[in-house]
């Protein structure tokens, strides 16, 4: 499987990637199909009267490639890793459901 991250406003660092290829690799291990994966990073720099430093500034998103189907996610959090925690949560229930969708067919 190959994994793409990209970061927008932020500097991917190898503890970051570390830490998608180990959440996204426990996810797809089951599921042979994966064609791939690209996973986008960002922080939003920007305060508005709503939105106060430190409050789901991080954003993490996920499109992972199978055969006829993709499967989109996303997560905010206070902590880039947090947010990668809560995207492999979502990825996690998607692929599940996919499964027994398929297994079902």
């Amino acid at each position: 499987m190959h994994i793409t991250i990209r970061g927008h406003h932020l500097a991917i660092t190898p503890a970051i990637e570390d830490k998608i290829k180990a959440q996204f690799e426990k996810l797809t291990k089951h599921i042979d199909q994966v064609c791939s994966m690209q996973v986008k990073l960002q922080k939003d720099h920007r305060l508005t009267s709503r939105s106060h430093k430190g409050q789901d500034n991080h954003n993490a998103e996920v499109i992972l490639r199978l055969p006829g189907k993709e499967l989109f996610a996303q997560a905010s959090a206070d902590d880039m890793y947090q947010a990668i925690t809560l995207l492999s949560e979502k990825l996690r229930r998607q692929l599940a459901r996919y499964k027994s969708l398929k297994v079902a067919a």
